[in-house]
């Protein structure tokens, strides 16, 4: 009765049958990590008109209709879906409302499975020159997988390829300390486990080796001439650049034309030439004056001498001595017993 149903569902949504004259629909589904399924029918050719997807599972009778639609310039071109029967096979139905439906071929999604892109790339030194390297999988079941090392020096031309089952570890077996290497590592599930062909994305490069010496190297034969060349280059510029040099070497400035005019126009003037009015020059005069005093001094020989003469010298011998000085009086003893 369910299978009645379900038929009858698909004749309502399809307005025609795919004949024998209709071309087939190219849809390819893929699992990505068993977490979603996309298929795609118009991603690459983008259709002439818009289909409505239909799926089911074999020996299931619900038939579901995308919900979550990947759109290319307004037209569905393909659907996104969670899985939940790996390993049954996964039927499909494109709704065309202006033409025939057509319905693709089943395929088991075992067959078209993804895992996710390897990660966490880490490697680690051992003995005699030997190298771990390890990484980590978002895939569910890490022993279904099988893995391929890529990797080369800087002084290779190809890459060395590597297969390693269900491990999510590889041993180089010897490397050269001077050299600079370069991994990668892909995946793809078992045949034990799914009967895939698909690989995973490529993880992100990890690098091992002298970095300095590889540096070193292209810092000699790179950065050292192309810096002379820039600092030559550089310094024949500054040398025609007038205006540059001005900045870098500045002259002495030149004080005579700034203090032309003081000289001749105002004829050293300075309160002229600096602009300053006269009503402030006069606040800056003196309103008051003073007599001149004449000072002179007391000769001994009863004379006097004034500022402005030098005492007279007798001519024919030395001046006359100075006279002693009187004699101080004592004190009256007398005065001091009364």
């Amino acid at each position: 009765m369910e299978v009645v149903l379900g038929l009858l569902l698909l004749l309502l949504v399809a307005p025609g049958k795919r004949t024998a004259g209709s071309p087939q629909a190219k849809v390819d589904c893929i699992c990505y990590n068993e977490d979603y399924v996309i298929c795609d029918w118009g991603s690459q050719q983008k259709p002439a008109h818009n289909f409505s997807f239909y799926y089911w599972y074999e020996n299931l009778s619900n038939v579901s209709e995308c919900k979550d639609y990947i759109r290319k310039e307004r037209v569905n071109v393909a659907c996104r879906f969670s899985p939940f029967k790996l390993f049954s096979y996964l039927k499909m139905y494109l709704n065309d409302s202006r033409g025939p439906s057509v319905e693709p071929p089943a395929l088991r999604l075992s067959t078209r499975v993804r895992p996710g892109r390897p990660f966490n790339l880490t490697l680690g030194n051992l003995s005699n020159h030997q190298l771990l390297l390890a990484w980590k999988t978002p895939y569910k079941f890490p022993l279904c997988l099988e893995h391929e090392v890529r990797y080369k020096s800087n002084k290779d031309t190809e890459f060395m390829k590597h297969p390693i089952s269900s491990s999510l570890e590889f041993q180089i077996p010897s490397v050269d300390p001077k050299k600079r290497y370069t991994f990668y590592v892909k995946s793809k599930v078992r045949h034990t486990c799914a009967s895939t062909d698909l690989w995973s994305e490529e993880s992100a490069p990890a690098f091992w080796g002298q970095e300095e010496a590889w540096l070193s190297s292209s810092v000699k034969t790179v950065v050292i001439p192309l810096a002379c060349l820039l600092l030559v280059l550089m310094l024949s510029a500054l040398l025609r650049m007038e205006r540059v040099w001005v900045v870098l070497m500045p002259r002495i400035p030149n004080p005579s034309k700034k203090f032309e005019d003081l000289f001749t126009r105002y004829q050293g003037n300075f309160s002229e030439w600096a602009g300053v009015s006269k009503d402030v020059v006069e606040t800056f005069k003196p309103g008051y004056y003073e007599n001149i005093c004449a000072i002179t001094e007391l000769l001994p020989s009863g004379g006097y001498l004034s500022a402005s003469s030098e005492p007279a010298v007798k001519s024919g011998g030395p001046p006359d001595p100075l006279p002693a000085p009187p004699p101080k009086a004592r004190p009256d003893p007398a005065a001091f017993t009364a």
